[in-house]
């Protein structure tokens, strides 16, 4: 796979980033994101018209902080709270933050301003999207790892890029 962005990203492109799957992809390999290199990488794009930052709110300075960063640097932030499930069965709870539906409804609020979408998830929820977005011509790149990018995305995308091989492009070092 090609890390050379422009070479798949035709035309005018939207950048839709599902935070938790991109760190949970990028933990599990021992590794983390540096969003200012990610944001470089990104814009080498021709037409560059949108990059959304889909993201849990913790409310917190720390957090706060890390997202006003993303806002100056570029990103567009769509947020909410974090859900807590009190599990009655069991002790203990379930934390949630799925930001599917907002990817989706964006996209398509988005789909007549790009040609190509690049999506950083991995979550088979989103073949549905993508069946539509090519049903409507446009193209679509999904950037995940393995273990974090269901069969169906690799197979129904016009490009996959794993995160391993932009790595050193978008590490985040010590």
């Amino acid at each position: 796979m090609s890390t050379d962005l422009k070479r798949f990203a035709k035309g005018r492109v939207a950048i839709f980033i599902d935070a938790a799957n991109l760190e949970l992809s990028a933990k599990d390999r021992g590794w983390k994101v540096n969003y200012r290199k990610l944001y470089k990488w990104l814009k080498v794009a021709d037409k560059l018209k949108y990059i959304g930052f889909f993201t849990v709110r913790f409310d917190n300075r720390s957090h706060d902080a890390f997202l006003t960063i993303l806002k100056k640097t570029g990103y567009i932030l769509v947020t909410k709270p974090l859900k807590v499930i009190r599990n009655k069965s069991k002790a203990g709870h379930t934390r949630k933050a799925n930001f599917d539906v907002e990817i989706a409804v964006e996209a398509m609020k988005q789909i007549a301003s790009f040609d190509t979408m690049i999506l950083f998830s991995g979550d088979s929820d989103f073949d549905y999207l993508i069946k539509e977005l090519k049903r409507q011509g446009k193209k679509v790149i999904v950037v995940s790892t393995k273990y974090h990018v269901s069969r169906e995305l690799i197979k129904r995308a016009d490009h996959y890029v794993d995160l391993r091989k932009i790595k050193k492009l978008i590490e985040r070092k010590p």
